[in-house]
């Protein structure tokens, strides 16, 4: 029987052996004993049920028709999937992500249904790895499903690993006065000095119409109707040209489009959009890498 001392000695030699990808010779060194004796720790730690490995194929995804995407629209990478139920779209989007996005340093989020669920599943691994911050793009709102919780979204994200930062401004403030008043605080000038120096952004790409309704009437009025809005990236709306529309009480609090635009990764997840939003979302010009199913690609492909 392991004592508590034992177990804790087998758990730190796994994190730094399977987690942090150092060398058994390199764990030796780190907690004080043998290479040899780090060998046997680890096949203790398997033994054990510490350790749990599990041979499945890479996710790979389609890779002829996101080459295709890649010809048509610009972009640099991303993974379409095969068609599946739910749950293993988003384990597989999940796993997708965690590779992605380890080594960038100043990670970006965005909200929706599918976001939310997707960083529950990385927040039981663990989070993110990798070293650096998470931070919203976007304000918060009262919204409650988890998924427009930008603020617990990165803290999920962060794990035990990286910094998340909290972003306090409203989202839809409710006049211009509001919304300048929010943009002259220290809370929002931090975080306007984090956009300007993200390395990457994590986003989902919504249909329009769609629930939650973001306040469009009150921004838009009829403007989204009349332009054929067809969704939306970070509440920007755009239609199937991949034209952004804009709207008279429009005050969001969020990444401004310029910054948004130059940033060297926009990951965009489209699982549940559709081919209408999905195909603007790519015609906005703002997408660098995209997660969707094989059907949508094709759809989005034929027209």
């Amino acid at each position: 029987m392991l004592t508590d001392r034992e177990l804790a000695g087998l758990v730190q030699a796994a994190r730094l052996y399977y987690e942090d990808g150092l060398t058994q010779a390199q764990v030796a060194v780190k907690i004080g004993v043998s290479r040899p004796q780090v060998s046997k720790m680890l096949a203790h730690a398997r033994e054990a049920g510490i350790v749990h490995i599990e041979i499945r194929p890479p996710v790979a995804g389609d890779a002829e028709l996101l080459k295709l995407l890649q010809q048509r629209f610009g972009i640099k990478g991303g993974i379409v999937l095969p068609q599946a139920q739910r749950e293993a779209l988003l384990r597989e989007t999940s796993e997708y992500l965690a590779g992605e996005l380890r080594y960038e340093k100043n990670i970006g989020l965005g909200w929706g249904y599918t976001l939310g669920e997707i960083a529950g599943k990385m927040a039981s691994a663990g989070g993110l790895k990798g070293s650096g911050k998470i931070f919203p793009l976007i304000g918060r709102t009262a919204i409650p499903n988890r998924g427009y919780r930008v603020n617990e979204l990165a803290l999920l994200l962060a794990g035990g690993t990286r910094e998340a930062f909290r972003l306090e401004a409203e989202a839809f403030p409710g006049s211009r006065e509001a919304r300048d008043a929010m943009e002259d605080t220290p809370d929002y000038r931090q975080a306007l000095s984090l956009w300007q120096d993200t390395t990457a952004a994590l986003v989902e790409i919504r249909a329009y119409p769609g629930v939650p309704d973001e306040a469009t009437a009150l921004r838009f009025e009829d403007a989204l109707e009349r332009q054929q809005a067809v969704g939306s990236l970070l509440s920007y709306y755009f239609n199937v040209r991949g034209e952004f529309i804009s709207g008279a009480g429009d005050f969001a609090v969020r990444v401004p489009l310029k910054t948004l635009g130059q940033l060297p990764k926009v990951v965009a997840i489209g699982l549940t959009a559709g081919s209408k939003a999905v195909l603007g979302a790519l015609r906005t010009g703002l997408v660098t890498h995209l997660v969707v199913t094989e059907d949508i690609a094709r759809k989005i492909l034929q027209k």
